[in-house]
């Protein structure tokens, strides 16, 4: 994750957002007095919340990560709709 500091986010606060978006990385603003804060793209934190959810359920989580295993052996199923 690149990190910049308070000062330079504010002047090229244009340019950090078009880089968050253009690398899907986000960017930790550094602050002097105050906590760290991370700009993200909008739908890498949509997708990063909807994982935390779909892994926060151990059934679930247990069925993914099986399902991934079994796509790493090469063992897929073909569906028509």
């Amino acid at each position: 994750m690149h990190a910049i500091n308070f000062t330079d986010a504010r002047k090229n606060f244009a340019d950090t957002m078009q880089r968050v978006t253009d690398d899907a990385e986000p960017v930790r603003v550094i602050r002097r007095d105050a906590p760290d804060v991370v700009i993200m793209d909008a739908e890498e934190y949509e997708a990063l919340i909807e994982t935390v959810y779909l892994f926060s359920n151990p059934t679930n989580a247990a069925h993914i990560n099986e399902s991934m295993k079994q796509a790493e052996r090469g063992e897929f199923v073909e569906v028509e709709y």
